[in-house]
């Protein structure tokens, strides 16, 4: 190192980058006098310049026998990469990986927006090359550059235009916007809700998405190639909505696989992600295989079915008939975020909220409450907490409990600052004691319900207790039922052997909400009875009037 230090110090930067590209093939090493002056002074008795900021940067750094892993992959998937882009290059794993086993690479380029970390990289690469004699190496861009502001299309066309076969491989910050914004992270994207979500949905997160999903969607539509492929560790909800982007925007990718890494063993997070791998130039493909990284065995394919987006494709053909529109509606359970003040504990005759203080209020307004955790451990008549229900419908006035209700009001009113301190802004502007996920739904007599949050998907039937219907909070959904009959054969139906294969077809357990929603609501229940000869007397309230009618008229 000393006789380098020594062979650069009395040339301008220009003459030592030509002296560095040489040796290591580092285009523009330094860009200015200053700059290679610092560095001389510096190494003269260091070698490493590293920061250790990972959460701001999103900031896994992958361990160099995983990336050394997923290039011998891509090897024999695609063939020897001409020319390698690591968008995020962090410490360079997958740059040194790829000088080792790729042979016939002509040009990488790196991208990192920390500088002490393409410092850290440009050293390593130029040690190296001090230590080994080697007859050519690729030339090798390593910029200190935001990847959201750096121009990608030179690369791309030059790419194009030498029809070099192209290795998009790395492993991009996996770290949602929101977080890198409340970092003050300079690594992260111009606002924009990517999925043009409208209302609530924008409002309450769903807009949130994860930084690597956005980068690696503009390489996407960047990267029309004309062979080669990619390669990118990423979580699994990335991966899975890039394919469902996959149905509108087509992008010209195929053979798509997935390989489950162990996360936390590689990375030490407690993450289910997984290496994206998809071929260039190709007509799109449009679902994914899955396989183990480590064992290479294969696991189940996952995509889209006709319009139908489903975690396992073979089982879901043997049951798709049964995926289509719900005759009922499911419904979230009640959502209040003042837990420490609407929840209530039952001990000794006295009702105590979250605050360990006696609540003394009207008994009408209390109800039985449960929660996911509940669910599974259910005995009829047995409740862990209990809820005080202010309103009957959403925005509904509740001023009216002065009057009605004084003791619940009084108490309400006790703990008003509780309520205006909740954060979601679906509060604003309503009523000061308001919840949502209530209605007239809320009170009937027996209900089936789901919790969203556990990987094991269960389905109980709930009566209503001292003559109170049961509630349940919003991470779970519930059917709402006047006749008991009615709901025992849809609970029948719901554990039958055909919606267990749908639901399992259609889950993805990896996911933050096992069931949502729009998942039950595909479930056709009334087709599933029709074949096995059920009939259903089903009783819906429109207004004041009771409608009964029979599912097969």
């Amino acid at each position: 190192m000393n006789t380098f230090l020594n062979k650069i110090r009395g040339v301008c930067y220009n003459d030592a980058n030509s002296i560095i590209k040489q040796l290591s093939g580092i285009v523009d090493y330094f860009s200015s006098e200053n700059e290679k002056n610092e560095f001389v002074y510096l190494h003269e008795g260091k070698t490493s310049l590293v920061c250790e900021d990972r959460v701001s940067y999103g900031d896994w750094q992958t361990p160099i026998s995983l990336a050394e892993k997923i290039c011998d992959i891509h090897l024999s998937k695609y063939g020897s990469p001409d020319i390698v882009i690591e968008p995020t290059c962090g410490l360079g794993a997958f740059v040194l990986s790829a000088l080792i086993k790729f042979q016939d690479i002509k040009e990488i380029h790196a991208i990192e927006i920390n500088s002490q970390y393409t410092a850290e990289l440009k050293l390593k690469i130029l040690l190296d090359a001090l230590n080994t004699r080697l007859q050519r190496r690729p030339d090798i861009y390593i910029y200190n550059a935001n990847f959201f502001e750096f121009d990608f299309a030179p690369i791309i066309e030059k790419s194009k235009h030498m029809s070099w076969n192209v290795a998009v491989i790395g492993n991009p910050p996996w770290v949602t916007n929101s977080r890198q914004g409340k970092n003050n992270s300079l690594n992260v994207p111009f606002k924009r809700n990517i999925y043009g979500l409208k209302g609530i949905d924008a409002i309450t997160g769903k807009s949130n998405f994860d930084i690597s999903e956005f980068i690696t969607l503009q390489l996407l539509h960047l990267s029309q190639l004309n062979s080669g492929g990619i390669s990118f560790l990423l979580k699994n909800s990335v991966i899975r909505n890039i394919l469902v982007k996959q149905s509108s925007e087509e992008f010209h990718i195929g053979n798509i696989e997935q390989r489950l890494i162990d996360a936390a063993s590689e990375f030490n997070v407690s993450v289910d992600a997984s290496c994206f791998f998809a071929q260039f130039d190709c007509s799109p493909s449009f679902t994914c295989r899955v396989f183990n990284l480590y064992t290479n065995s294969y696991i189940r394919e996952y995509g889209w079915v006709n319009r139908s987006f489903v975690s396992d494709t073979e089982l879901y053909s043997a049951v798709s008939k049964y995926d289509s529109n719900s005759y009922y509606v499911w419904r979230s359970g009640i959502k209040h975020d003042c837990a420490s003040v609407l929840e209530l504990t039952f001990s000794d005759g006295l009702y105590i909220n979250g605050l360990g203080e006696i609540v003394n209020i009207e008994n009408d307004l209390i109800y039985p409450l449960l929660k996911s955790s509940d669910i599974y451990n259910y005995e009829d008549n047995i409740f862990r907490k209990f809820i005080i229900v202010p309103q009957r419908k959403t925005g509904q006035d509740t001023s009216v409990l002065k009057k009605s209700h004084p003791l619940a009001y009084s108490y309400l009113s006790k703990h008003e600052y509780a309520f205006s301190s909740r954060k979601s802004s679906i509060y604003k502007g309503k009523d000061k004691f308001s919840i949502f996920g209530i209605g007239d739904y809320s009170f009937k007599p027996y209900k089936i319900v789901v919790p969203s949050l556990y990987k094991t998907i269960k389905f109980i039937l709930v009566s209503q207790s001292n003559e109170k219907p049961i509630m349940v909070d919003d991470t779970c959904y519930q059917l709402d039922f006047d006749s008991l009959e009615e709901a025992k054969c849809i609970l029948n139906a719901l554990n039958s052997d055909e919606i267990c294969s749908l639901l399992q077809s259609l889950v993805f357990k990896d996911a933050k909400r096992v069931i949502t929603k729009s998942l039950l609501m595909r479930l056709d229940l009334a087709q599933l009875c029709r074949d096995k000869g059920v009939k259903i007397q089903a009783q819906r309230f429109d207004n004041s009037a009771c409608h009964q009618l029979s599912l097969f008229e």
